[in-house]
């Protein structure tokens, strides 16, 4: 089976044909040393500066130096990791294809297979996750499929949160969540889905993008500024949400999603990753793009993929499709 595209998590094949992806699913995954080349999903910085990155054949990578070296850890797992999150530096979670669920408690040294469903059709991929609290965990992914777990990741249930479907009932892909801090909200990014008919009948579509304000018991839509798949959601320091998807489509709203404003990137890149350093925001997309606020649209020279992003003390760390870089901003990419 072949599957396609780096967001902060992946997508499904049939979207854009970005990259191809095995399905695999073993045991035990298998030590490779070019595993820090490989495509990496997804990317975390810990407060104690551990670094920990997933992605194709369940790679799991962590670097206690800068990510200047990095370990690859033995896991339960070959199947594609598309996310990873942290609730501290114990507590972690890593979601992929086969709905592949891991779960660290010792900061990503060791990890326990918590969940997985080995018939790829039947039961989609994983693609991102959120530690909501220490014990509430929620992942979601392909044709809405919503897991949650309210006891650290040991255990997980499957709901079908009926507010998301789309006219007719179905579900869109759920690509991305942003839990705001200090507080019970959370966004969700996806697919574009059926809104609505029009009166002759034609289908009136709209990107996925959602909201709970109660810790993700209850979702609601918001209203959507374009018709077009989000792939993700970034919530800044000062709560504006960010949404980002395909063909260099940035959406900022300051007031919690009830409008929003178009942020022109020159670019028909999709945005697969948004984060904000010192203020300002940064993203990385398809084509080896980065762009950001302070900074120059520009492209890797061999256009591979970037997936994911954090700033190591004003150098970036970013993982795609060419595995690990990491990115001093020179003059010629910073704007005046």
């Amino acid at each position: 089976m072949k599957l396609s595209v780096i967001t902060k998590g992946l997508l499904l094949a049939a979207l854009v044909s970005i990259f191809h992806l095995p399905s695999l699913n073993a045991a035990e995954s298998i030590m490779a040393i070019k595993a820090k080349d490989s495509l990496l999903l997804d990317v975390q910085l810990l407060s104690n500066n551990r670094l920990v990155a997933v992605g194709d054949r369940g790679h799991i990578l962590t670097s206690d130096d800068q990510g200047e070296t990095w370990q690859q850890k033995q896991v339960p797992t070959q199947s594609v990791l598309t996310a990873v999150d942290f609730y501290d530096d114990k507590w972690g979670v890593a979601v992929g294809f086969e709905q592949t669920i891991l779960i660290t408690k010792d900061g990503g040294n060791t990890w326990v297979l918590s969940h997985e469903a080995t018939d790829a059709i039947e039961f989609p991929a994983l693609f991102d996750v959120e530690f909501i609290e220490l014990n509430k965990i929620i992942a979601v992914g392909a044709f809405g499929l919503f897991l949650e777990s309210n006891d650290g990741g040991d255990s997980w249930k499957e709901r079908e949160v009926e507010a998301l479907a789309d006219f007719y009932g179905g579900f869109s892909h759920f690509y991305g969540l942003a839990h705001q801090a200090g507080s019970k909200n959370i966004y969700l990014a996806g697919e574009k889905y059926v809104a609505n008919e029009s009166e002759d009948g034609e289908e009136i579509s709209a990107g996925m993008l959602a909201v709970s304000s109660d810790n993700g018991q209850t979702w609601s839509k918001l209203t959507s500024p374009y018709d077009g798949s989000f792939f993700g959601v970034t919530v800044s320091p000062t709560n504006e949400i960010y949404a980002y998807g395909l063909k260099g489509n940035l959406f900022r709203s300051s007031d919690a999603g009830s409008a929003w404003e178009a942020i022109n990137l020159n670019t028909n890149s999709g945005i697969h990753d948004l984060e904000f350093i010192n203020g300002d925001w940064i993203a990385v997309g398809t084509s080896g793009t980065i762009v950001g606020s302070s900074i120059e649209l520009a492209q890797r020279d061999d256009l591979k993929g970037r997936a994911a992003l954090v700033d190591l003390d004003g150098e970036l760390l970013i993982v795609g499709e060419g595995g690990v870089e990491k990115l001093n901003l020179t003059k010629k990419e910073t704007k005046d």
